[in-house]
């Protein structure tokens, strides 16, 4: 009976991450896996399930708090158009709504054992992403392969947060072998992507959080480690920025305007004259796009069309939302860089520990040359991969008891 009570919680979870990264070829993918979880939370209530406790960090709470109680704030002031609350390209309602996927994962999962359903489906989308795109990109002759999203900087936003998740599926189930030789092969599968996709601002995410996580990892384990292996690990991080360095940089060669990235300095420029008029809440979340291709904030001398934000995160949120809304991106980012840096201490032998610590430091460093966190697409997939971090870790170990570790994460 109990098996059978665990199947509507396992379809639940299934569909939750298919519906995170669902986009382009559906327009409704979301919306299905919210009336599914929705039919599900009915379901649990009406057999009088007990409400899951989560215990979550203090940290990661206190950065949600902030950052979304900002964006909501300074959006009061900016009510003459509501698109700034809801329904615009960008929202203080539609930033929030991005967050659903971890909290629909959280309840689903936080006392029922859903790993391996989302392993699988994970598996499941990230084939069919990685083989559809490549068929596509041989059979139609494009010049940088695009799979299901349009536009192949949204590959690369995806597979900076793919990548990592697939190691650490791999390293969890590792005594499976065939598992084993499917994960290698998807990994493959996800690095010719990267590279036909041709996203400088990937080369960037994935060599600072390859630094950045080496350092933390060899400052925790330095006592324990060979000096050969250390140097090793040096070398062979050395030699992965010093190829995506130059890739990147052969990428553009020969076009000054590509190597600098088209007219990133100009919507930099003009959002900092953005932030300076209005220094305290910004110009509205869902305002930039007008401000700068119609508005007086339009450069004399920008020819790109239809840009609808900035390219740099943070560069948004100061210009958007002002000073309150961009340190409280700041402080964010910081608090979950603790949270996240502690976690990798406490579960250092977990490897979705440190699949999210790359993950964050990754999609955070895209962010300064891209709409990583603020796209609706690559921030429901951050916080579905957030919830999928976070249930395996509290599960412990592949052979664990569900819910069997469930302390402060």
């Amino acid at each position: 009976m109990e098996q059978n009570a665990d199947r509507p919680a396992l379809l639940t979870a299934a569909v939750t991450v298919w519906g995170a990264t669902a986009y382009g070829y559906i327009n409704t993918g979301f919306s299905i896996a919210m009336i599914v979880f929705a039919l599900y939370f009915l379901w649990t209530r009406y057999r009088k399930e007990p409400l899951p406790r989560w215990q979550l960090d203090r940290r990661m709470l206190a950065a949600f708090a902030i950052l979304y109680g900002a964006l909501f704030l300074t959006t009061l002031f900016h009510l003459d158009d509501l698109k700034n609350l809801s329904g615009g390209y960008f929202s203080a309602l539609g930033f929030i709504q991005y967050t659903f996927p971890l909290w629909m994962l959280l309840y689903v999962g936080w006392t029922r054992d859903v790993r391996k359903v989302l392993c699988g489906a994970f598996y499941v989308i990230l084939y069919a992403f990685c083989l559809f795109g490549l068929a596509k990109y041989v059979m139609l002759g494009e010049g940088r392969l695009s799979t299901f999203y349009g536009f192949p900087t949204r590959v690369g936003m995806l597979l900076d947060m793919f990548i990592p998740f697939t190691a650490a599926f791999m390293g969890y189930y590792w005594e499976n072998r065939r598992f084993r030789a499917a994960s290698v092969l998807l990994l493959m599968l996800e690095v010719v992507c990267l590279l036909l996709a041709e996203v400088r601002g990937s080369m960037l995410a994935l060599s600072v959080a390859a630094v950045i996580v080496a350092a933390i990892w060899l400052a925790q384990n330095r006592s324990r480690i060979p000096k050969k292996v250390q140097r090793g690990l040096l070398m062979a991080v050395f030699l992965f920025v010093a190829a995506a360095v130059a890739y990147a940089v052969a990428l553009r060669w020969g076009s000054y305007s590509a190597m600098i990235g088209g007219e990133r300095f100009m919507m930099w420029e003009s959002s900092f004259h953005m932030w300076l008029d209005h220094p305290l809440t910004g110009i509205g979340l869902n305002e930039w796009q007008a401000a700068y291709a119609e508005g007086i904030y339009h450069p004399a001398a920008s020819r790109e069309a239809g840009q609808v934000m900035p390219h740099n995160v943070f560069i948004y949120f100061f210009a958007t939302a002002g000073t309150i809304g961009g340190l409280a991106y700041i402080a964010y980012c910081g608090l979950m860089l603790s949270y996240l840096a502690d976690t990798v201490k406490k579960y250092a032998e977990n490897p979705f520990s440190w699949a999210l610590l790359f993950m964050f430091i990754a999609a955070t460093a895209h962010g300064l040359v891209d709409q990583t966190f603020i796209l609706k697409l690559t921030g429901r997939v951050f916080y579905m991969l957030l919830g999928v971090g976070i249930l395996f870790i509290k599960s412990g170990g592949p052979r664990s008891e569900s819910g069997q570790r469930s302390g402060g994460l």
